[in-house]
């Protein structure tokens, strides 16, 4: 057996734990080092990035976390670089979901949020509705009244005089809603909340569900669309403020680098095997 032959053996009898090695480190090493690369944008992300970039200092921005644990790797990095991105602009947030296990992480969101923004306190810069029951229900009662649809916040405390509601009655007072869903719920607030009360809205969906919203974009019922961990990675970058996105995009760039790479070395080998014999 000459030196070449042995060298191919001793390859294609290669352990496959050692490939599941050098996956692993492919997708730690870009998160540890936090290095990111940059991602192309995408006129649907780059249309709510604008929209939420010209609001004027003060406006309200409804942010509605429609999903729960289970979709937050795609999901929670866009919930942060929205939350970032308005109070960089010194927007007012409103936030709520109709998911019942979305409530603690909007609450999380925001205690981080807290961390980041010096100064920026519960119902005065931003509210957290918790949960609420009744799904559409919920969006048609808060465009006729949001005090009586949302009497209280997260901790029970009454949203009748928070600061934060100056001026807003009503979903229809509200700059831009947007709603980052796992679920059908963005069908809800086109149907039941844009065309009874005609607001702005945009949406954030996980990267399977994209392809369903399209004729939303393309009719202008919604304004925006961020579609998966790319579309998170997009609107960070956009916002300035790379995290979880890019860095989850990074990761899976390196990860299909080594995947591509050991699919040639094995269909080199492959045919040098066939060849030889």
């Amino acid at each position: 057996m000459d030196e070449r032959t042995s060298w191919m053996r001793w390859l294609t009898d290669l352990d496959r734990r050692y490939i599941f090695v050098l996956v692993a480190l492919a997708v730690i090493i870009p998160i540890v080092l936090k290095k990111v690369l940059p991602v192309n944008i995408s006129p649907s992300v780059k249309s709510s990035y604008d929209f939420v970039n010209q609001l004027p200092e003060g406006s309200a921005v409804m942010i509605v976390l429609d999903y729960d644990p289970a979709s937050e790797a795609e999901l929670y990095p866009m919930t942060l670089a929205l939350y970032r991105h308005c109070f960089d602009r010194k927007l007012r947030v409103l936030s709520y979901t109709m998911w019942p296990n979305g409530a603690a992480l909007i609450e999380t969101a925001f205690d981080k949020m807290r961390l980041e923004y010096e100064g920026i306190q519960s119902g005065i810069n931003y509210v957290n509705y918790g949960y609420q029951v009744g799904g559409a229900l919920s969006i048609i009662a808060a465009g006729q009244d949001i005090r009586t649809a949302f009497p209280t916040d997260y901790r029970g405390n009454s949203t009748g005089i928070m600061p934060v509601l100056e001026g807003i009655n009503s979903l229809a007072d509200i700059d831009y809603v947007i709603d980052l869903a796992a679920g059908s719920t963005i069908d809800w607030w086109v149907a039941y909340g844009v065309q009874r009360y005609h607001f702005t809205l945009g949406a954030g969906c996980t990267a399977v569900s994209a392809t369903q919203y399209y004729p939303y974009l393309n009719t202008g019922q919604i304004n925006g669309l961020i579609g998966g961990l790319k579309g998170a990675a997009e609107y960070e970058q956009l916002a300035g403020h790379p995290d979880r996105g890019l860095a989850g995009m990074t990761a899976q760039s390196s990860v299909h680098a080594v995947v591509i790479v050991l699919v040639v070395l094995a269909n080199i080998f492959y045919f040098i095997s066939r060849r030889k014999r």
